[in-house]
């Protein structure tokens, strides 16, 4: 797989259009050593297409709009993924196993959320999700921010589209 085509998967998977990445992208700023400009939303679907390399320097960034690591961008299989986690955390020191310990126990607090949402009162739940999502938004990134904007604002239009029927 090459690596345009990696990055077009993923992509897909995240549920973007190739435009949301190219402004993603562009928002960045990352300028080409060649001409020292930041690439046109043209030039980034000549990128997304294959029919021009991507530019080394753009991998960091390219990974940072996506929200993934630079590696995550050449695996091509659960299978290279998982062998790169394991090779990461033996290799992991104290600071780095306590990052990866807290994003775990986040993790599992959202489940426990979610499931008492599934069980408990859930208006009282969800004000309480509402709450805990508006405090944390002010360590998103700005791709982030800007994603979820447009998600959110896609989600209003098609419940009240849902309304209307």
């Amino acid at each position: 797989m090459e690596i345009y085509e990696r990055i077009n998967q993923i992509i897909q998977d995240q549920g973007l259009t190739k435009r949301e990445f190219a402004q993603r992208l562009i928002s960045l700023e990352p300028q080409l050593k060649t001409t020292g400009e930041v690439p046109t939303e043209k030039t980034i679907y000549k990128y997304l297409n294959g029919s021009i390399a991507i530019r080394i320097e753009l991998i960091p960034f390219i990974a940072q709009a996506l929200n993934v690591t630079e590696q995550e961008l050449f695996f091509t299989s659960p299978k290279e993924r998982l062998s790169f986690f394991r090779k990461m955390v033996q290799n992991a020191n104290d600071e780095e196993l306590e990052i990866i310990k807290k994003r775990l126990l986040t993790k599992y607090e959202a489940s426990e959320i979610l499931r008492d949402y599934e069980t408990g009162d859930k208006q009282s739940i969800k004000n309480d999700i509402k709450n805990d999502i508006i405090h944390l938004l002010e360590y998103a990134p700005a791709p982030l921010l800007e994603s979820l904007f447009i998600k959110l604002k896609d989600m209003r239009s098609y419940t009240r589209d849902l309304d209307k029927i």
